[in-house]
Parts: C-alpha cells; structure tokens; sequence
C-alpha cells in the first residue's frame, strides 16, 4: 500500500550503502521520491543510481565533516529542486570492550559518526527546510541499544541514545516550520553491519532471538516500511516520537 503524499518529494538517506540504507532507498522510489543516495562508500551508490536511473542521485559524503554534509544538502537541493524528507541512518557499531577497557580512539571513533555526523546532517538538513518554507519530515536512525544497555556496547549506546535526544529537540523547536522530526529505534536487522553483535563473542547475546516474541532478525525491508510511514502524510501527528521496532526485544 502506497504512503500519502511521498510521490514527487525528495529525500536524502545517508548510509545509503548499507543493508538499511539500500532498502530505505528502494522503497522510497517505490513511493514516487527522489532519492539523493549518500555514503562514504561510492562504488555501491553508482549500482543504486543505474538501478533507478533519473531517481537517485549518488553522493559521495563524509557526515561528520560540516562542509561535506552542507555540499550534500545543497547538491540534493539543487538536482532535484527541494529537500523535503531525511533519514539520517549513516552510523558504525564499536568493537567489543567493557567500558574499563575501551580505547578512547574506539570511543571517539563510533561518537564521531553516531552522533556529530548525525548532527551535521540534520543542522544542515533543517536550515534547508527552514528557508524553503515547505516543511518537511526526518526520521533519525537510534536503535534498541539506546533503549536497554548491553555488554561490550557503551559507545554504540550511548551514541544511539544521545540520538534520541537530538531528535526530540529538533521536533520541539521546528514544529512551527512544518517540519516532523521522528526516530525509530531497530532491533537486529540482517545487515552485514549488525551480524556480528548476533554472533558476540562475550556470549551475552547467544540465543537472544529465542526470547523475542518474533524470534528472528528482521530484514532491512520492513524497518525501511515503518521508515516510510513516518515520512509519510499518513504520520502527519507523528512528531518526537521513539519507535521500537524490534520483534518485541523491549517488551
């Protein structure tokens, strides 16, 4: 079923590269969007531009440098003639340290990204929407982990949490331009991200799908669903919200 008021926009997703962001860019064309397809990685962004040739427009972006992420909005704004819709999924998981031991580099290097290339995208993304006048809606990528703790993940959580934060701020203070600032919060998804938090060789998360209510890892597909929903005219009451989407993780 087809979302309101998706056919014509454009939207920029970063981390487009990933299993999530690959599928978040699929299914909004299938909407009818645009897409400024953006990622560190170039190589798959060229396979995702000639698959939807005319709908998705690659970039090349390093989000947490501010004059990349700007260029990145500009360029989308000016290919396809607005911005209209964000989801601001770019991000990298830590390796496995108890807080005691992580490296501060470790730290460092998960936050830079998680959290100030979230930042910088989303400042940018804002004062684009801002002068255009036409609202907008963004939805911020977190995770379950910025919702219960686990062990050898404090940068990753942390970080996913401090997204949280951002969003709602953001929601509070643009509701006046229009603009919907959501963030969903995934369980295991089956990227190639992700698989090796199922397999953590700690052993804390060993059988954890036993005790899910749906006991297996979602595909990128249906997170990227939920995605589209809440840019969506259909969520158009949704703003600042949390959304779990974990196969009942947080119950």
């Amino acid at each position: 079923m087809s979302m309101r008021g998706l056919a014509g926009k454009t939207a920029i997703v970063t981390g487009a590269a990933g299993g999530l962001g690959t599928a978040t860019v699929k299914r909004l064309v299938e909407e009818g969007c645009n897409v400024a397809a953006a990622d560190v990685h170039a190589s798959p962004l060229s396979e995702l531009a000639a698959q939807f040739k005319g709908k998705v427009l690659e970039l090349t972006a390093d989000v947490r440098q501010p004059e990349e992420c700007e260029r990145m909005v500009e360029r989308a704004a000016s290919h396809f003639g607005s911005v209209d819709l964000l989801v601001n999924n770019a991000g990298v998981i830590n390796k496995y340290y108890p807080v005691a031991e992580m490296p501060v580099e470790e730290f460092d290097r998960v936050h830079s990204v998680n959290v100030r290339g979230v930042f910088l995208v989303l400042r940018a993304t804002l004062r684009r929407m801002i002068v255009q006048g036409q609202g907008g809606a963004i939805v911020n990528i977190a995770s379950v982990a910025a919702l219960r703790a686990n062990v050898g993940l404090s940068p990753y959580g942390s970080a996913k949490r401090a997204i949280l934060g951002l969003s709602g701020a953001a929601a509070l203070e643009n509701g006046r331009y229009g603009i919907r600032v959501n963030s969903i919060c995934p369980g295991f998804i089956d990227t190639p991200m992700l698989r090796p938090a199922v397999n953590n060789p700690s052993g804390e998360l060993d059988g954890i799908f036993r005790h899910l209510a749906i006991p297996r890892a979602a595909q990128p597909a249906e997170i990227a669903a939920l995605i589209a929903y809440l840019l969506s005219d259909d969520a158009s009451y949704c703003t600042g919200g949390i959304y779990p989407v974990d196969g009942g993780m947080t119950i």
